[in-house]
């Protein structure tokens, strides 16, 4: 089944703290990760970055999987660019963001796990250490909804507590 729908995206994103990557080359364990991972955001003059919109999306559902695509807009900084959420309809708790146009990527979402991937921009490409710390998935429910936290890093500079809401408006 392939359908039209509308979304509503929020995302939130503060400074941290922590250097996953230091975490992974000292042989730090699951835990001391998810423990430094959950360092209070930054105080700065700024404070968190967050932003709302509404798009067109295609939700694409078959017996195994569900797909969410999508158009980035200017507000995202991201104009140009394609994503799309998938996860298997066996394991909710596994999301994939793939991105292709101006910026290309996939990220993985998985609670309490960490995930390496490269980013590629018009600059540059660069890896990022992506740590999920929950997700709540009900976008196969009737309140249609996703919702993730999790910590990016990029390699040699500040990591990013994000969270993504993501409604399904039919």
């Amino acid at each position: 089944m392939l359908k039209r729908v509308r979304i509503f995206l929020r995302t939130e994103r503060h400074g941290v703290a922590a250097q996953l990557f230091e975490d992974v080359a000292t042989g730090m364990s699951e835990a001391d990760v998810f423990v430094n991972s959950m360092l209070e955001p930054q105080d700065d003059d700024e404070g968190p970055q967050s932003m709302e919109m509404y798009s067109d999306a295609r939700l694409r559902l078959t017996d195994d999987m569900f797909s969410l695509s999508y158009e980035e807009s200017e507000l995202t900084g991201m104009a140009g660019t394609s994503s799309q959420l998938s996860f298997m309809r066996s394991q909710p708790e596994l999301v994939t963001m793939l991105r292709s146009g101006s910026v290309s990527t996939a990220l993985v979402f998985e609670p309490n796990k960490r995930h390496f991937c490269t980013y590629k921009t018009p600059f540059m490409p660069f890896e990022v250490c992506v740590h999920t710390l929950r997700i709540d998935n009900k976008l196969l429910s009737e309140a249609a909804s996703l919702d993730l936290d999790y910590i990016v890093e990029i390699r040699g500079a500040q990591a990013e507590r994000c969270r993504l809401h993501l409604e399904i408006k039919e």
